[in-house]
């Protein structure tokens, strides 16, 4: 999690609204259950989270396809980014997030979660929304296109272009689409020691409800444009995936 600046502790560099987002895997060698796993973030860790005041609400996504590497992934979404860097009135960095346990009488051991998941937790700061107003956690919502992008160097203009004059108007004719907010990574980190995180710069959400035909695999919209083949064939690493939600907690 990011610390105050030296020069301005109390200056905020984030601002907006954006999310913070949790990846994790339990290991094969775990001794903790998928079930129990699941159970914790949802009845112990997240409702913590929400306490802090710092995210309104937090939903749970899973991913369609099983062979998928990232198959859990957490949204909490937030108003004010400042607020994960100085928290409350009191300025407490990290908003109290630090504080929550990671330890529990549900685990098998006395260790911490950490011990038993691969987790990949990153901040993103919300770039564009586009399409109906609303929420991840909105009740019409129950299934997501997760599409990360990492442009060459120097692509980051033509691609930020593409999204916004043509993909979104595209991608807003499919059947039960509902909105896509797009996000820039601010932080992020891994819980494996010496292990760089994985999250790419071009970060979006495309957001569906009834009637959408999505199926288990990121199909490519139709027409495939040219604008289209030369963004997509000019990133350098691409990560797509499709999530049904599974729960939504609120403050």
């Amino acid at each position: 999690m990011s610390t105050a600046t030296e020069s301005s502790p109390y200056t905020p560099t984030w601002s907006g609204p954006g999310v913070m987002q949790a990846i994790v895997t339990l290991r094969k060698d775990s001794k903790l259950s998928q079930e129990t796993l699941e159970k914790w973030f949802h009845e112990v860790y997240f409702p913590a989270v929400l306490k802090t005041g710092i995210a309104k609400t937090t939903t749970t996504w899973r991913a369609v396809d099983p062979n998928y590497e990232r198959p859990l992934m957490f949204v909490s979404e937030v108003e004010n980014m400042e607020l994960i860097q100085y928290g409350d009135q009191n300025h407490k960095v990290g908003g109290g997030l630090h504080n929550i346990p990671r330890k529990s009488e549900l685990f098998p051991t006395d260790g911490p979660v950490d011990d038993f998941v691969d987790f990949e937790s990153r901040l993103l700061s919300q770039i564009e929304s586009y399409g109906d107003s609303g929420t991840l956690a909105a009740d019409e919502v129950d299934t997501m296109i997760y599409a990360a992008m990492q442009p060459k160097p120097g692509g980051e203009k033509d691609l930020d272009d593409w999204y916004r004059t043509e993909h979104n108007a595209q991608m807003s004719k499919e059947p039960g689409y509902q909105r896509t907010t797009r996000y820039s990574p601010l932080f992020q980190t891994r819980n494996i020691e010496g292990a760089k995180p994985t999250g790419l710069n071009f970060v979006a959400f495309h957001q569906f409800g009834i009637g959408n035909k999505i199926g288990t695999e990121v199909e490519p919209l139709d027409p495939i444009t040219d604008w289209t083949k030369k963004s997509m064939g000019e990133c350098t690493s691409i990560d797509a995936a499709i999530y049904r939600k599974v729960k939504t907690l609120t403050a």
